[in-house]
């Protein structure tokens, strides 16, 4: 998927929402892995900055955490642990 350089919207914001598609759709299942920024970057044909950018939305928004020396992953489902108080 291609990402529209002239339209209003930044282009990270852009990544962003494609992220949040495929994350959606069950592309990218919870505890695993996203792509990398460096993939990231060579997919949509944009710098490192942009695309750090686009995760840093994604994980404001909750969607992905990072850990440190491994990656960033989707975020759990909420709801979805077994053993919840009502």
């Amino acid at each position: 998927m291609s990402v529209d350089s002239d339209g209003p919207e930044p282009i990270y914001r852009q990544i962003a929402a494609v992220i949040t598609g495929r994350i959606a759709d069950g592309t990218y299942a919870p505890n695993r892995l996203v792509p990398s920024e460096a993939a990231v970057c060579e997919e949509f044909g944009v710098s490192r900055r942009t695309a750090r950018s686009a995760y840093q939305v994604l994980a404001e928004q909750g969607l992905v955490v990072t850990a440190p020396g491994k990656g960033t992953y989707v975020a759990p489902r909420q709801g979805s642990s077994k053993g919840k108080e009502h």
